[in-house]
């Protein structure tokens, strides 16, 4: 089975590098990325869909064509408490003290009536495990750090974890057989068969400019 993690499509809190709050919603760009998301879906059966408790991500199901889903707030973002709404270079003047504190443990250090990685890396790990027994292929509308702490739920190495970007509309995809958990893509935003298309251009590009 696979469990394919898709980040809700852009909101005005994403343009305005404010906090996201419960209410935030679909900007009106969001549909670009969605588009191409759901081009990429349709490489797999989708059997049951989920989202986050968090109006973005059922927006977002919707728009993708699934009126019927399952809110589950394990797949609800990281809970930033006390910083929601705020503008993020605001919270980095009025809270330097906190900054510094998540500089030296980042992974550890939770946000003030909020959350720390490690806390969303252990919730979304538990949704994983009790789905990971079901019989087809579940669709989760999540966020970017959630989709990011999912990646962790595999891989051990915590210092890696900045070194990985999730993008509005992208697709992260976990497939899993015989109690193993395989990563099978990261971040997917492009078709792919425009992406093949792309790298075969810029390969013929190359072998001109060499030849030249």
């Amino acid at each position: 089975m696979k469990i394919i993690f898709l980040r809700h499509g852009l909101t005005e809190s994403n343009k305005e590098l404010k906090f996201s709050t419960p209410k935030t919603k679909l900007s009106k760009k969001a549909y670009i990325d969605l588009d191409k998301s759901k081009k990429n879906l349709k490489n797999y059966k989708i059997d049951k869909v989920f989202t986050s408790k968090l109006i973005r991500s059922q927006e977002t199901a919707k728009y993708l064509g699934f009126e019927e889903f399952i809110e589950d707030e394990r797949l609800n973002e990281l809970d930033f408490g006390d910083f929601k709404g705020q503008k993020v270079l605001d919270t980095k003047e009025k809270y330097k003290d906190f900054y510094e504190n998540l500089k030296n443990n980042p992974y550890s250090t939770k946000y003030p009536n909020g959350e720390s990685v490690e806390d969303l890396i252990k919730r979304v790990n538990d949704f994983i495990k009790e789905k990971s027994t079901y019989d087809g292929n579940i669709l989760c509308v999540s966020h970017g750090i959630a989709i990011r702490a999912t990646l962790f739920t595999v891989l051990k190495d915590l210092d890696n974890f900045k070194n990985f970007w999730i993008d509005n509309g992208s697709i992260t995809v976990f497939d899993i057989s015989e109690n193993k958990t395989m990563i099978e893509c990261v971040n997917l935003i492009w078709n792919l068969s425009i992406f093949l298309i792309y790298i075969w251009l810029i390969n013929w590009i190359l072998i001109v400019h060499i030849a030249s």
